[in-house]
């Protein structure tokens, strides 16, 4: 078990370091889906995932690329830029150098969650002096685990370990990127309002866990629609998600808090609303080169809001609503080129009453957000959103129109934490 144990953390350790240099490397092959066979593998202290770029002293600068795949001599390597075509070619013997990974590009960093089938030439073997000789099926490296054929309860228990890896987390969270927008111009349907929009976002770039968050607050000058007159509000968003990826091939959980608090008027509607979503799941529908991600996810949301009601007789009183809203929510992002892709992000959530368990298919709190992205630099962001949203409880609650839509130009920065 020490020998075993020995060589994982050997092997752990040989991994490339930024900035670290391997020369006298060789290009063997040229792949299909611009991945390419290097002349290095593990014993150089390569592994799958590592990120860096390749140059020679002849040509400068030639690429950069993710380790696919690694095995004791050779590896794969999946190039995503290219500066000067020139400088790649079979001829020549390159540098490898090692980048740190918040250097990713996002689209680029979804490689190293996905398993790659890469197509190789078929040697033929010789059959040896025994043509009939059944070829052994065992793995190419065993552990402990491997020679116990695990059931029942220790099944689960190892299903467990891998997932919820607390060493794992601590890497995955390591590395955090921060967006910052505004949106100079918003103007939405519902009280012919023209708003400053502002917030932050943030995520990290991991194999495994992912922790999302998102703040954002809107300050508007707009019609009141009952009144006419034109007033000020304010209005807070927040969500924060946790991810665990690929729990199986094609599902990972989901985790999911919202809030919501909003003025149409000097009364909230909301004044507070929270949905909170211990756990749900993600299937992975469909990813390709040019589709990002294509998902469904549903999760079962607690629902709990407070809204501020005036009576006919003119008093004031605060309605809470509590129950469970069931969320489905169906994403995709897809890149039109190198500096421009499109995402769109539909919630449906109905109601259901916890007291009569009725389910409400009128009160489906919907919401469609459809973003148009431009990539003005390496982290500089140009958006356009439209935002459709239908809530019937603005109109039972507040008489207001049951939906609303947004138009909004966001300016937005990246950079890491």
């Amino acid at each position: 078990m020490w020998i075993i144990l020995g060589v994982l953390f050997s092997f752990s350790a040989l991994a490339l370091e930024p900035f670290e240099r391997l020369t006298n490397v060789k290009i063997l092959r040229v792949l299909p889906d611009n991945i390419v066979m290097l002349n290095r593998g593990i014993e150089d202290g390569i592994l799958r995932n590592d990120h860096a770029k390749l140059s020679s002293d002849t040509v400068g600068h030639a690429a950069r690329a993710i380790c696919l795949k690694v095995t004791s001599e050779v590896s794969y390597w999946r190039v995503y830029r290219v500066p000067n075509a020139e400088a790649f070619s079979l001829d020549y013997f390159y540098t490898i150098t090692g980048l740190a990974d918040r250097e990713i590009p996002i689209p680029i960093a979804d490689l190293r969650n996905q398993r790659h089938s890469i197509d190789e030439p078929v040697k033929k073997v010789s059959p040896g002096p025994d043509p009939f000789l059944v070829k052994s099926d065992l793995p190419q490296r065993l552990t402990e685990r491997d020679l116990i054929k695990t059931v029942g309860p220790e099944r689960r228990k190892l299903f467990i370990e891998k997932t919820l890896n607390k060493d794992q987390l601590e890497r995955d969270l390591r590395d955090y990127r921060i967006s910052l927008y505004a949106s100079p111009f918003t103007r939405q349907s519902i009280n012919e309002g023209e708003s400053l929009r502002y917030g932050l976002r943030g995520g990290n770039i991991a194999s495994k866990y992912r922790l999302q968050t998102q703040f954002e607050q809107q300050q508007t000058k707009l019609k009141d629609p009952v009144t006419k007159e034109s007033i000020s509000t304010r209005s807070t968003t927040g969500q924060a998600q946790f991810v665990i990826h690929h729990l199986t091939s094609s599902i990972s959980s989901l985790s999911l808090v919202n809030y919501n608090s909003q003025r149409f008027s000097e009364f909230a509607t909301p004044k507070h609303h929270w949905q909170v979503g211990p756990i749900g799941f993600t299937w992975h529908l469909y990813e390709s080169d040019t589709w990002e991600y294509m998902d469904l996810s549903y999760i079962p949301l607690y629902d709990m809001r407070e809204t501020d009601v005036v009576a006919a007789d003119g008093t004031e009183s605060v309605k809470e609503t509590n129950g469970l809203r069931h969320g489905v929510r169906l994403a995709f992002k897809t890149r039109i080129n190198e500096r421009v892709a499109f995402e769109n992000l539909l919630w449906v959530r109905p109601f259901q009453d916890l007291a009569s368990w009725e389910l409400k298919g009128d009160d489906l709190n919907l919401s469609n957000d459809m973003k148009l992205i431009f990539n003005l630099s390496q982290n500089l962001f140009f958006d356009y959103n439209f935002v459709y949203q239908k809530d019937k409880l603005w109109k039972t609650l507040s008489d207001l129109p049951e939906s609303n839509t947004i138009n909004s130009l966001n300016v937005r920065y990246d950079f890491d934490f």
